[in-house]
């Protein structure tokens, strides 16, 4: 290829991690005592479950202590059972309703409903407001009180007007409640003003939560203790997985055929761990951690590598579905064609040999759309041409690469992710839609900076500054809008009857909390110092029993 070609590079950052991780080995699992430990303290946890069902409201206060150590999991056919009886129950519903049932409770109540995909009324905030629908002013002594309404509020669906409120209210006296609390609580209030619990990252919100249950005097030490253990093992686990997504990097030799891309192992392994955390999705998560270092390789050679003309014949080779790339196109462009072919063939193959025929064309499908969004963008790039802002929108849901991603991590999700879920998948359900623009927005606000240090196309706030003529201030305004609406329409999604089983609509919605844990304050995927602490907290250090 002539050395004259224009390439509109990026000076991405350089991986911070030298060798993911390799350190840890099957030497790590001399752990039969902590597993028998596990064991009994599993039955002791379910047994103190099962009696706390005599007062519905400490039962679903302990279900909600469960959610947040992370160790519903083991519960969650119970879970479900209970919350489905007292959901229907008369008495229950006017419980919640009395005077007796504070803040903090309604608050908890209300989350762990909604968590489990059960609608329940916003209108039991409203004997907290008065007259003019504003929030009493007494309720600000209550810190756990003001912090559980702020959290309630993140569930908030299309027309709970009492939820604007609510969230203005509690945020706005949070900061200050923070300042005078205990040091454990402060933390807390701090880190939920940061990413809301129902926008964390589950494994990072279980970490945190164990630091900050441990300090309260409501503290039962024997959830803690399972949930201490029950975290340390799956994190052997997880360490294993990564180190299986790091060799397969390094024996595929990414680093040295596909120079300009970003290489983050670990940093894709943990966006898998956002998706799912659960031992039975050990498989799934080294599958979508491969696919998103794959993504991530053809991003950025449709973004800062390839010319209009080497993309087009790369896209419509992928559009054929042709076995080998096509020629014309540089050798670490071949190699990224030959990579994730082979991955989706394998991919199909197994899907084929599980009996699960036709799915693995839908997950071919789900790339080839991606890829025809990215070439969009390049072409717009070529031509200087600044998109409307509903033409952006348009192409930019494919862009995301979040139809793809979606559609890998249903992969092994063998018994619930048949034909029929792929489908469904490829057919625009709004649940996916709200996760893709969560996804494209989310991101396009924090990197607008670092993307105008070089050539790329115009961002979502480019195309509607330009349309509309306003200042980038009011273009982030009205996109910020865009992306609370959206999360008000994956909220409603989650609500029961589901269409699909909720297993697969839980995967759409942690896929879009990671974005907000990876994208709301900057591009952390782009500068990975910003993920470090978490990734040394999940992975690296274990938590002291």
């Amino acid at each position: 290829m002539g050395s004259d070609i224009h390439r509109p590079l990026a000076d991405f950052p350089a991986n911070i991690w030298e060798d993911p991780l390799t350190s840890f080995s099957k030497s790590d699992l001399g752990n039969d005592t902590l597993k028998e430990k596990h064991a009994t303290l599993k039955e002791v946890v379910k047994e103190s479950f099962m009696s706390s069902k005599a007062n519905p409201i400490e039962h679903i206060k302990f279900i909600d202590a469960l959610c947040r150590l992370g160790v519903s999991y083991h519960f969650e056919r119970y879970i479900v059972e209970q919350l489905d009886k007292l959901f229907d129950c008369p008495d229950f519903n006017q419980m919640i309703r009395q005077d007796e049932c504070d803040l903090y409770t309604v608050g908890i109540l209300f989350q762990v409903f909604r968590q489990f995909g059960f609608k329940l009324s916003a209108d039991m905030f409203e004997k907290f407001t008065d007259e003019n629908g504003k929030f009493k002013g007494h309720l600000v002594a209550d810190a756990n009180g003001m912090l559980s309404l702020y959290e309630s509020a993140q569930w908030s669906t299309h027309g709970e007007d009492i939820f604007h409120e609510a969230l203005a209210f509690s945020r706005l006296h949070l900061k200050e409640i923070s300042s005078q609390s205990s040091p454990h609580l402060a933390i807390r209030i701090k880190n939920a003003l940061r990413h809301p619990y129902h926008k964390g990252i589950s494994r990072i919100q279980t970490r945190q939560y164990i630091s900050y249950y441990q300090e309260e005097e409501s503290c039962d030490p024997t959830i803690l203790e399972f949930a201490k253990i029950d975290f340390n093992l799956l994190q052997i686990l997880h360490r294993e997985e990564l180190s299986w997504v790091a060799r397969w990097h390094h024996d595929m030799e990414i680093e040295s055929k596909v120079t300009y891309t970003r290489h983050r192992i670990t940093e894709a392994y943990l966006w898998s761990l956002g998706a799912f955390f659960e031992p039975q999705y050990s498989q799934a998560r080294i599958i979508s951690a491969i696919a998103l270092i794959l993504f991530t390789a053809l991003d950025d050679m449709y973004d800062a590598f390839g010319t209009v003309e080497e993309l087009e014949l790369f896209t419509d080779a992928m559009e054929k579905w042709l076995p080998a790339a096509p020629n014309g196109i540089p050798d670490s462009m071949k190699y990224i064609y030959h990579a994730t072919v082979d991955f989706y063939d394998k991919l199909e193959e197994e899907l084929e040999k599980e009996g699960r025929s036709g799915c693995g064309f839908h997950l071919k499908k789900s790339l080839q759309r991606t890829a025809n969004g990215y070439m969009q963008e390049a072409k717009w790039l070529k031509k200087d041409y600044i998109a409307t802002f509903d033409e952006y929108k348009e192409n930019a849901i494919l862009s995301s690469a979040y139809y793809a991603l979606i559609a890998v991590t249903f992969v092994r999700m063998t018994d619930v992710a048949k034909l029929d879920a792929f489908e469904w998948l490829s057919s625009h359900p709004k649940i996916r839609v709200a996760s893709e623009i969560i996804s494209r927005f989310t991101d396009d606000i924090s990197s607008y900076e670092f993307e105008h240090k070089r050539e790329h196309v115009a961002t979502g706030i480019d195309c509607y500054m330009n349309q509309f003529g306003v200042s980038k201030e009011i273009a982030v305004e009205e996109m910020g809008n865009i992306v609370s609406d959206a999360w008000k329409d994956l909220n409603q999604e989650l609500m029961r009857p589901h269409a699909f089983p909720f297993p697969l609509l839980m995967r759409i919605f942690n896929l879009s909390r990671v974005i907000d844990v990876f994208y709301r304050y900057q591009d952390s995927y782009t500068h990975p110092e910003y993920l470090k602490a978490h990734i040394v907290s999940l992975l690296v250090e274990s938590i002291p029993i």
